[in-house]
């Protein structure tokens, strides 16, 4: 049964892209969580974490953090979105996932491999018009310069407005050509589209775009999440807190 998602509340939320390699002594999560409000959590793109696990980490947060969880691999580059028994089920558990997180957004990254032909448009249209969804946002990256053409664009546009389904981008060097009530972002910085690899940190400059497009978007009503994958992801997202505020904007 597919829920009514909730309405964000707009504001900003800055986080890292999982909080395995917060290197405290104490415990990583709650240490995380007196720093930031926000995590995508990435470690269920490559295995499922039990909802008992989940259910723990709901526990040792706040009432007000905010978590987003990058879908399961099996769905976004074994199935590549292909409606099946196996994506079924797999969706079913990302959202029972969602929800014991009380997570806000839920993101499909896709492999290069995954072209803007006519074949992937439709297995996505056909997929998040049909997969069981929660209380929460969806959000949908691609990878590879062939979507980055007006025509690419436009076909995604209509496939993801269709949906209601947010355009994941990085805002360093990305616009969304779709974006619902819900921005995300996902930083890895503009290198990554000629090396393949993780900035391992914004300039400065770049790091001044992504607050100013955060801060264009917030002043339209949107809700901002912004997931930092750099090679200094909290020293970025702690950086963006910083830079945020000076500006202005309220981080949640």
């Amino acid at each position: 049964m597919n829920e009514m998602p909730r309405a964000p509340v707009p504001g900003l939320y800055v986080g890292a892209g999982g909080w395995h390699y917060f290197l405290v002594p104490s415990d990583r999560l709650v240490s995380y969580s007196k720093c930031f409000k926000f995590v995508e959590v990435n470690s269920s793109f490559y295995a499922y974490p039990t909802l008992r696990a989940a259910y723990g980490w709901r526990k040792r947060v706040p009432e007000d953090f905010v978590f987003a969880v990058r879908a399961n691999r099996e769905i976004t580059h074994g199935r590549k979105l292909l409606l099946c028994e196996e994506t079924v089920k797999a969706q079913e558990y990302m959202k029972r996932l969602c929800e014991a997180l009380r997570s806000e957004a839920l993101v499909y990254t896709m492999p290069p491999s995954f072209e803007p032909s006519e074949e992937n448009l439709a297995r996505a249209r056909e997929f998040f018009n049909e997969a069981e969804r929660g209380r929460f946002k969806l959000a949908f990256e691609t990878r590879g310069r062939l979507w980055g053409s007006a025509s690419a664009r436009e076909a995604l546009r209509k496939v993801l407005a269709e949906a209601d389904v947010t355009h994941s981008v990085d805002i360093s060097y990305q616009e969304p050509v779709y974006a619902n009530d819900l921005v995300y972002a996902r930083i890895f910085g503009p290198a990554r589209e000629t090396t393949g690899r993780n900035q391992y940190s914004l300039r400065g400059d770049q790091m001044d775009k992504v607050v100013r497009k955060a801060g264009e978007h917030l002043r339209g009503g949107k809700r901002v999440m912004v997931a930092f994958h750099t090679v200094k992801m909290y020293e970025d997202a702690a950086r963006m807190v910083r830079k945020a505020k000076t500006a202005g904007q309220a981080c949640g």
